[in-house]
């Protein structure tokens, strides 16, 4: 049954492919900030989230019945340059949405990442305790924490590193290490961070699947079906695509010295909501011939 639907963030990664993913199925408005972002089949609107009284404007005026909530402020050098920056979208942002989705009784499913952990454990599951090193993961934790206290019946959604096609607007890491490799430039990549890399196409029809089943609610960890270093994931890039290995160059990060604490094992176990869901994570190679054959090859 269709329902009318609310996107924050659709000029970003991931809205717009839930935005594309859902406007077939149902009636979607998305927001953006500062890039307008036209999608064949869906309205969209400017909507600044710090701004309450406009979020709630809006929400009054569309009336969704469910609000699926991924703008943020993912920039994590950023977030370390800017904090309050970081706080006002990450934070108050996500509370202006959460209230006015309560407001007018509906659904909110917020997006969340996994970067709230602390890299230590690995393999992390919903009952393990966040533990952020970084002003985006401390911000993105008080977001899910504002929401959880504004909302009594809302959908937490963790996920891992994202791949996928970029947009108009903002490249992703895949299209930066593709292009450098095209172009015969050296990829450098760490051999000691891991993450279970989810395909953005996946957690798009994940997030379908929580809007079409009613009821659900909690805190859920989704990521893609298997732990990979970044250097091992580009060697899988290199054997799907064609492209030279060998201009792959494996580094530790502390050869980087980044002074901003990065954690050094984000992978989620994703068991609870697949079984929720009934899904299997795809494998980085299965997501990989996914964007393929969306770009016809």
């Amino acid at each position: 049954m269709a329902q009318r639907l609310l996107i924050t963030g659709v000029s970003g990664f991931l809205g717009r492919h839930v935005a594309l993913h859902l406007k077939d199925q149902h009636r979607v408005v998305g927001t953006y900030r500062e890039h307008a972002a036209a999608l064949n089949g869906c309205e969209t609107r400017r909507l600044d989230i710090t701004n309450r009284d406009h979020v709630a404007a809006l929400c009054r005026e569309w009336h969704p019945t469910a609000v699926v909530h991924t703008a943020a402020q993912g920039d994590v050098e950023r977030c370390e340059r800017h904090p309050e920056l970081a706080y006002q979208v990450n934070v108050q942002g996500t509370a202006n949405v959460a209230l006015a989705a309560t407001d007018i009784g509906a659904r909110f499913i917020h997006i969340s990442t996994d970067q709230i952990y602390d890299g230590t454990q690995g393999h992390y599951d919903e009952t393990a305790a966040p533990q952020p090193l970084m002003v985006y993961g401390r911000t993105k934790l008080e977001g899910e924490q504002q929401a959880a206290t504004i909302c009594r019946h809302m959908v937490i959604l963790r996920l891992a590193l994202m791949y996928g096609w970029g947009n108009p607007t903002r490249a992703t890491f895949i299209d930066w290490m593709l292009a450098r490799l095209q172009a015969g430039q050296e990829v450098p990549l760490f051999v000691d961070q891991y993450r279970t890399p989810l395909y953005v196409g996946q957690a798009a029809e994940v997030i379908g699947r929580l809007i079409d089943t009613p009821g659900v609610q909690g805190v859920f960890n989704l990521g893609g079906g298997e732990r990979l270093d970044r250097y091992t994931f580009g060697r899988r890039c290199c054997e799907v695509f064609d492209l030279p290995q060998q201009l792959l160059k494996p580094v530790e990060m502390a050869a980087v010295g980044s002074a901003i604490a990065r954690p050094r094992d984000c992978s989620l176990n994703s068991a609870k909501i697949s079984a929720l869901l009934r899904i299997k994570p795809l494998t980085v190679e299965e997501g990989l011939r996914a964007m393929q054959r969306q770009r016809g090859g």
